[in-house]
């Protein structure tokens, strides 16, 4: 992408979002309101499920004024990154993208034009991965051997629990020393594998550990790894997010570390968290 010097909320997510959205709605009206209103669930429950993610905005320049909470973009070339598992959802995505090149952020004047797209490949997991992906399911696949993997994020993190304040429930946002924190991380990869296949994986293993060496190191320096993001910043709907960016490493069932990869790790994936980069020094 490119775009001229511009002032943008570091609360930007939501607009990418929206971005993505009208994308696949350029291509297929239908399918774009299936995605957003209902996604992917799993049978007899109310969960669901969108299976993509997108990195935070990634220019070459760049600074942040925290005293306005703003993100000051000084270069021409910005990099972003969006990850779709499900094939149809892709080929839509592109599609629009072509049809559609701008979006903007907050306002009009703040114009971001894509002018190129290319496809990463794969990465070389420890076990074959379906090639090819059957929409709007992928093939299913169980796993009999297991791998570790060392990633970094290029969204912040975000799981919660729900608890009653005032009456009424209400997500509880794990932290990253949370005890439950890798429990929720598992429970939550499993059941998008089930909104997939349409049933629970053979082997669940799944588990995350944060990188506590880098967290020190944060902390020695004054510096938090959890922020809170505003969805719908400015609006009577809106609402808040608190997350973390922390490098994790993943032990278990490829296939699951995979989704974890191509879908996103943790929750609110489809507004900007939980997007994942293998670590170059894996």
């Amino acid at each position: 992408m490119s775009t001229r010097p511009v002032r943008i909320s570091l609360n930007y997510q939501y607009y990418l979002s929206a971005a993505i959205y009208k994308w696949i709605e350029t291509s297929s009206p239908e399918y774009s309101a299936f995605l957003h209103d209902k996604g992917f669930h799993i049978e007899g429950t109310i969960k669901r499920f969108k299976h993509f993610c997108f990195s935070r905005l990634l220019p070459r320049q760049s600074r942040v004024d925290k005293k306005q909470a703003q993100l000051l973009i000084l270069s021409s070339d910005v990099e972003w990154y969006i990850s779709m598992p499900v094939e149809r959802s892709l080929q839509h995505l592109v599609t629009g993208m072509f049809e559609k090149r701008e979006f903007f952020i907050e306002r009009e004047e703040n114009r971001f034009v894509v002018e190129q797209v290319e496809t990463l490949p794969d990465p070389q997991w420890e076990r074959s991965l379906p090639a090819q992906r059957v929409d709007p399911r992928p093939r299913r696949e169980s796993s009999t051997g297991h791998a570790g993997m060392k990633f970094t994020m290029l969204s912040p993190l975000t799981v919660s629990t729900m608890h009653e304040r005032n009456g009424k429930l209400q997500p509880y946002y794990l932290r990253p020393d949370d005890a439950r924190l890798a429990a929720a991380l598992q429970t939550n990869i499993v059941h998008k594998y089930e909104s997939l296949y349409g049933a629970a994986p053979e082997d669940a293993e799944f588990r995350c550990s944060l990188d506590q060496t880098y967290i020190e190191r944060q902390t020695a320096k004054g510096r938090r790894i959890t922020q809170k993001i505003t969805i719908k910043e400015g609006r009577t709907d809106a609402s808040e997010i608190i997350g973390f960016t922390c490098p994790i490493t993943i032990e278990g069932n490829p296939v699951l570390i995979a989704l974890a990869y191509e879908s996103g790790l943790g929750e609110k994936n489809s507004l900007g968290f939980g997007m994942l980069e293998i670590a170059n020094d894996k």
